[in-house]
């Protein structure tokens, strides 16, 4: 590849790692402040900076990031509770004004007289009374009134007798309610107080709530008009370049059609691999049963009248859900990593299936001991040690820090077992070359990971959760986007299909367009999260570019089938279904990451659809319709070269393509996003309390296509997982019998 090639993708990295470093510095040195002490205006101390890192701790050890939110990052079921104590707050302060007022409460008064009350109240929330020289908050009379009365609103809720989903006693302990309840109440001190020196808050006016005066600034209009110009520059930029070089893109150029699926002879390693295929595909089994289960208890206090919260709350399920999705995505494509590199040096390393199955046996006990221990979390069995063995408390990362650092040594041993494969392509090889790339993938895969461990339980909360969007965003989207290019590179290359030049100017242009918006694109992420304004800024508009190569697929997606037609039908292909899912993947990244993703990305809609079905809705489109079924074209891939020929059987593999797709848009058509669309127009109307509220989830609107779901919950289960699960279960008692080196040679 020409030196410019090389020289832009230095640039892009440089600059993009650069500014993220700046969004890191500016997120450090400017998170809310924790006080030492939180007094009354009488200087009495109300509670501590310890009481509010042991009621964030408490948060975390009890996965409510999987019932309910902070600053609208979580689960949807429970209420985002910085938003609600924020609205409780302000409900009890202005009903205290108004006896001071007017000598009676503030549901009777008349509107003129609730007008005149509510700039007071504004202004006296948005006053920011933070000492630094003391480290000291000062509340006002009416908020300490409103602290000591929802002291027993979160008592009950996280005790007996609350709305949330949770059993009753879920935190047995009184003293961690009540450390509960003081971190909620900074949280919302953080959403309606003023930045020294800004008239907006930490959180940039988040979430919106009329009765303190949050309502967007004009930063938010400006960068969401400038995402836009970014976004259509961008396209037509694009666009101008696929027209001036014509031969970018996945181009027919290979040297023939190889389908040499039945003369297939794996190696020892290959085989020893395939394993880890049948527990991607049970952990993907389990994965979908527990979101149907997480679904369902929208709808009711139990599955189908049966109360199973005190064995699984929902709090558990939905952290298996999310975790297991992360779980078995990632193992299908580390091990399509492991089988493709002997297949492409036609090399197997001397003692290599000893390492792919201490690597399996390794897995295996991350996922069963994360998972269990995450269970032992929430039932607070594991004390002090809960955050290394229990439920860490982060969405998407909820496995403790001992399970996340012997997965990140897992992912090294990997990547050790991958290099010992490709070792021969390296040598004499440009540094920029396709084996080149395809190492720097796959140690890019652990570094990224490792930035999951930036952080501890007191850690504030805004530095944290940057931390974390560096693994749910960079490493997912980012990363593994490239590393899974490259295999679809290398898989296009084994089969002839296009030549190794043509392949790799697919990666270099993955990674100027992919990387160059996805690096700083993070950002979209950080709008409410009490990171300052820039972060805005530049994360609106650098992540509007992350449509940019996503329109462009809709150009490439059926150059896969011209790729693979062989005797002038693809389906005489044996990876037929395999390309038919990275033929879906084209689709589901335009509609589920490009769409539904640019729709919740300008600021201003962000600012009233944040953490509502919408948000979901992008989420599961992306997640499961780009990465899940990348995933699966990957097992589909591998294993058909595993299992002997006469026990393939491609009309199951057909059913499930469909039956997955079908499912997918079943449950986003009937469900997520028509939610999604009331859930915004409720939190732009009655302010975002209101749309996240038990009344509002619990309506009948909600309800109503809650139950619709249901036809996609089947349709995706029944129809699209369990015949995947029965194909490779089966083939593991058809295995092709593994080959020396020498009489593959």
């Amino acid at each position: 590849m020409s030196w410019k090639w090389k020289l832009s993708v230095l640039f892009v990295l440089i600059a993009g790692f650069s500014t993220l470093i700046f969004m890191g510095h500016q997120t450090s040195t400017q998170a809310p402040p924790i006080p030492d002490r939180v007094l009354d205006s009488s200087g009495q101390t109300l509670f501590t900076g310890s009481d509010i890192l042991a009621g964030q701790g408490v948060f975390q050890k009890y996965g409510l990031m999987d019932v309910g939110s902070i600053f609208g990052h979580g689960a949807y079921n429970g209420p985002d509770f910085s938003a609600d104590y924020l609205h409780r707050e302000a409900v009890i302060s202005l009903d205290k004004l108004a006896q001071q007022k007017f000598a009676k409460s503030y549901s009777n008064l008349t509107p003129e007289e609730q007008g005149q009350l509510k700039p007071s109240l504004s202004q006296e929330f948005k006053q920011n009374r933070y000492n630094s020289e003391t480290n000291s908050l000062v509340l006002t009379e009416a908020q300490t009134d409103s602290y000591n009365k929802l002291i027993s609103h979160y008592d009950t809720e996280f005790g007996t007798g609350g709305k949330l989903p949770l059993p009753d006693g879920y935190i047995k302990d009184k003293t961690e309610r009540l450390q509960l309840s003081r971190f909620f109440a900074w949280t919302a001190w953080v959403c309606s107080t003023n930045r020294p020196g800004k008239d907006y808050t930490y959180t940039n006016n988040w979430p919106p709530e009329k009765l303190v005066g949050n309502s967007p600034t004009w930063q938010i209009f400006f960068w969401s008009a400038m995402s836009l110009i970014m976004l259509v520059g961008g396209i037509g930029f694009t666009q101008f370049l696929m027209s001036a070089f014509p031969k970018l893109g996945w181009a027919p150029d290979g040297t023939g059609m190889v389908d040499n699926v039945k003369t297939f002879k794996p190696y020892r390693s290959q085989t020893s691999i395939y394993p880890y295929f049948a527990v991607v595909m049970l952990l993907f089994l389990f994965q979908t049963v527990f979101g149907v289960v997480t679904a369902h208890y929208i709808v009711e206090k139990g599955f189908y009248g049966f109360d199973i919260r005190n064995i699984f709350p929902y709090s558990i399920t939905r952290s298996w859900h999310l975790q297991l999705s992360i779980f078995w995505i990632a193992t299908a494509w580390l091990a399509a990593g492991m089988f493709l590199a002997p297949m492409l040096s036609k090399h197997e390393p001397k003692g290599q299936h000893w390492l792919v199955k201490a690597l399996f046996i390794a897995i295996l006990i991350v996922a069963v001991g994360s998972i269990g221990g995450e269970w032992l979390g929430i039932k607070n069995m594991l004390g002090s040690l809960w955050f290394w063995f229990g439920h860490q408390g982060w969405e998407y990362l909820e496995l403790g820090r001992f399970w996340q650092a012997l997965l990140t040594i897992g992912m090294v041993l990997w990547a050790f077992i991958v290099f010992r494969s490709i070792s021969p392509l390296l040598k004499g090889k440009d540094h920029g070359s396709l084996p080149y790339m395809l190492l720097y993938g796959v140690l890019a895969i652990p570094l990224f990971f490792s930035f999951g461990m930036m952080y501890n339980p007191s850690t504030n909360f805004a530095v944290a959760d940057f931390w974390r969007w560096w693994v749910v965003h960079l490493w997912v989207e980012g990363i593994f986007e490239l590393y899974t290019t490259i295999i679809v590179a290398y898989f296009f290359c084994s089969l002839g299909m296009v030549s190794e030049r043509s392949a790799l100017s697919v990666i270099y242009v993955d990674i100027i367009l992919y990387l160059g918006s996805g690096i700083v694109g993070i950002g979209h992420h950080y709008y409410w999260t009490a990171q300052p304004a820039i972060n805005m800024a530049l994360g609106s508009m650098i992540s509007a570019l992350e449509v940019v190569p996503l329109t462009l697929l809709t150009m490439e997606a059926w150059k896969f089938v011209d790729l693979a037609k062989v005797r002038g039908s693809i389906k005489n292909f044996s990876h037929y279904w395999a390309m038919m899912f990275l033929i879906a993947v084209g689709f589901w990244n335009f509609l589920g990451a490009g769409v539904f993703g640019f729709l919740i990305n300008t600021p201003i809609v962000s600012y009233y659809e944040h953490a509502t079905y919408l948000t979901s809705n992008h989420g599961h489109a992306a997640l499961m319709g780009v990465y899940g079924m990348l995933a699966v074209a990957a097992v589909l891939f591998c294993t058909r070269y595993l299992i002997e020929d006469d026990m393939w059987s491609n009309k199951l593999a057909g059913i499930s393509f469909w039956c997955l797709n079908l499912g997918l848009l079943f449950m986003i058509v009937l469900n997520i996003f028509p939610v999604g669309v009331i859930q915004m127009i409720a939190s732009y109307t009655h302010g975002f309390w209101y749309a996240r509220s038990y009344e509002f989830v619990h309506s009948g609107t909600v309800q109503f296509f809650t139950w619709l779901r249901v036809l996609g919950d089947l349709t995706f289960v029944l129809g699209g997982v369990l015949p995947l699960v029965f194909i490779v279960l089966r083939g593991m008692f058809y295995l092709r019998k593994a080959a020396t080196e020498e009489a593959l040679n």
